[in-house]
């Protein structure tokens, strides 16, 4: 049960000691209510006041004269009522100005805001614990020794994923991070009823009165002895007395920024010293190994033949272990139905920072944010695109804050169903696209799984999802038809043509993913009936969006267009426009029955052929007559299949 130290006061402090705290929260209450203009957060700010006061004063590791120094503690704010407290306490402690980074000049990267759905805050502190956990592995002590601390309000910490996340903290014993909430006193029966909950994760939880800093000073201390995570809350009193008359005094942290400056003094005379100075270096700025796109492109090219009629799954399983060589920082966390999960141990490079979170994917979404907030590491994540929902909360704030986050999707479900009684998640891909600032790639085959994979990796302005098929071993592969275009990256522009249609075209079949494949076999079947089609893959519309209008004319064409994939149809008039037809999955899918063996929920070269067919026939007569009067190629049955 949490450990009451509100109940327990502690030996008096010389008046001295005892005056110092107080001065400082007098400032900090002085500086909320000058700063902050919403006066609903106010009040809750201000009983933040004296623990801001003790941690920054005695604990926090930072230095104000370098902002961005490494191997600082991360201060995360979760929620708005707190929101004011980083930038007070920076211009407080005298922190130097910092440069205005693109996109976000305001953000500083001392204190993270994380105000985003309520919860993401404290499961992106969990997830900078595991960072800095995993960097410490790698690099040791000397160079990785920082705490995280998560501001939140008591209503998060009865979130999912709170909880989800806090679950995750405890199974992987992330020590490192303490999260704090503040509440007042009429609010602690209902906290009381939550904090247990923390307790049976494996959390250390305190309750320490809100006005109290020596109450405030022993419970982080015992934060920092404890080898689990910790959970303060401070209850606060209505205040009854008028408030301290307010002195400034620039001289109140001349000790903090003293004790600051030399350990980041100490620690840049390791770093000097240790083998591993240029590495650190490398990946606390963000930065990839030289070299390392040619050997990614090479290494896969090598094993292209290998891997040539595989599963896109399979192809990205390939290509996760030839990263984990070249990029020391990746980190992958999977979920209990993700792509990994079956993957045996000994085939799992960089097993120490592969780490599973179960079906706690709302909990690993939110650890992954955190994680690429941190910085110094690359998050993967694996699952399957039914958990999206779950998930998407923590996907929406890494694309409102720009961070690189990369997400690997198993997509069967859309074919088969979950196998749960769920239906298919025909309208995820939809849903996903109409995202702001995410890239969604749906790859086709082996090749342009691996260059979806490398372009999720360039790109470093927002979270990128690959969903990848297990479709059979022997599935045929789109590679042939691309073996004109060389080495280069037609993937990179969006969409492509994958096969141009044999003298004038009458017709485009416009695919992603696995349906790419059947659009060749369908071009194959109109061929046969005298109609000329091309075949365009589109694996990533959000790359497709911003080519230049003459370039996505040329691949589209003017021709009557037919829309593939195994999905709702929804914003594909984007790209067929008014006379388009679509060949997808309406409702959330059903069984073929057998008096109707072609439903809505196959998608076949077959049934592509005939919606071609339909939808060119009006535009030449001579067709009918080459299809044998009904429409249908040879030796194909005329019955439609409703679109």
């Amino acid at each position: 049960m949490p450990e009451d130290l509100a109940s327990t006061p502690l030996p008096a402090a010389s008046p001295a000691a005892a005056n110092m705290p107080q001065r400082l929260a007098t400032a900090i209450r002085h500086a909320i209510s000058t700063h902050e203009p919403d006066r609903r957060y106010a009040p809750h700010a201000q009983v933040m006041a004296d623990f801001c006061a003790v941690l920054w004063s005695r604990f926090l590791r930072f230095d104000p004269a370098s902002p961005e120094w490494p191997d600082r503690d991360r201060v995360v704010v979760s929620s708005p009522r707190y929101r004011v407290l980083p930038r007070i306490m920076a211009e407080l402690s005298g922190q130097a100005p910092l440069p205005p980074r693109v996109g976000d000049p305001a953000r500083a990267r001392h204190d993270r805001q994380a105000c985003g759905p309520s919860g993401q805050g404290l499961g992106a502190a969990i997830g900078m614990a595991l960072a800095e956990q995993n960097l410490a592995a790698r690099f040791g002590r000397s160079l990785v020794n920082h705490r995280i601390w998560g501001l939140g309000c008591w209503t998060e910490l009865s979130t999912g994923v709170a909880l989800e996340s806090a679950a995750l903290a405890g199974q992987m014993g992330l020590d490192r991070v303490t999260l704090v909430v503040g509440l007042w006193l009429n609010e602690r029966e209902a906290v009381d009823a939550i904090l247990p909950r923390y307790s049976a994760s494996g959390w250390s939880v305190r309750k320490v009165n809100a006005a109290s800093p020596e109450q405030i000073a022993a419970a982080i201390t015992s934060s920092q002895r404890t080898h689990k995570p910790c959970l303060i809350a401070c209850i606060a009193a209505p205040e009854t007395d008028p408030p301290p008359p307010f002195a400034d005094d620039p001289g109140l942290w001349a000790g903090a920024a003293r004790r600051g400056a030399s350990a980041r003094r100490s620690w840049l005379r390791r770093l000097l010293k240790d083998r591993q100075k240029a590495e650190f270096e490398r990946m606390a700025r963000n930065q990839r190994p030289a070299f390392w796109q040619p050997d990614w492109q090479r290494s896969w090219r090598e094993h292209g033949s290998a891997i040539a009629r595989v599963s896109p799954t399979f192809a990205a399983q390939r290509g996760l272990e030839t990263l984990h060589e070249l990029l020391p920082e990746l980190t992958c966390l999977r979920s209990r139905r993700g792509m990994l999960a079956d993957l045996p141990a000994n085939r799992r490079g960089g097993s120490e920072i592969d780490l599973s979170c179960g079906t706690q994917v709302h909990g690993m979404a939110a650890l992954l944010n955190g994680i690429a907030m941190h910085d110094g590491l690359l998050a993967f994540g694996t699952s399957t695109i039914i958990a999206v929902d779950r998930m998407r909360p923590a996907l929406r704030y890494a694309a409102m804050t720009d961070q690189q986050v990369i997400y690997l999707l198993t997509d069967d479900d859309l074919l088969r169903g979950d196998g749960a009684g769920g239906g298919q998640p025909v309208e995820q891909l939809a849903s996903l696209r109409a995202m702001p600032n995410v890239a969604v790639f749906r790859p086709a085959d082996h090749r342009e799984t691996m260059e979806c994979m490398e372009l999720a990796l360039r790109r470093t302005s927002g979270p990128s999802l690959l969903t990848l098929e297990s479709t059979p071993a022997l599935a045929t592969s789109a590679a042939p038809e691309r073996e004109q275009h060389g080495l280069t990256n037609l993937c990179a522009r969006g969409g492509y043509v994958l096969a141009e249609a044999e003298g004038t075209r009458q017709v485009t079949l416009v695919a992603t993913g696995h349906e790419a494949i059947l659009a060749l076999a369908a071009r194959k079947l109109l061929r046969d009936a005298g109609v000329a089609a091309a075949v365009v893959s589109l694996p990533c519309w959000e790359l497709f969006a911003v080519q230049k209008m003459t370039y996505r004319a040329a691949v589209l064409g003017t021709a009557p267009r037919i829309g593939i994939e195994a999905a709702s149809g929804f914003g594909w008039e984007r790209w067929l426009g008014t006379d388009g037809l679509f060949v997808g999955i309406d409702g959330f899918g059903a069984p073929s029955a057998p008096d109707r063996p072609d439903s809505t929920a196959d998608i076949t070269p077959e049934r592509i052929c005939r919606d071609a067919l339909r939808l060119v026939r009006p535009q030449s007569d001579a067709l009918v007559e080459t299809a044998g009067g009904n429409g249908a190629p040879p030796g194909m049955a005329s019955t439609d299949a409703s679109v």
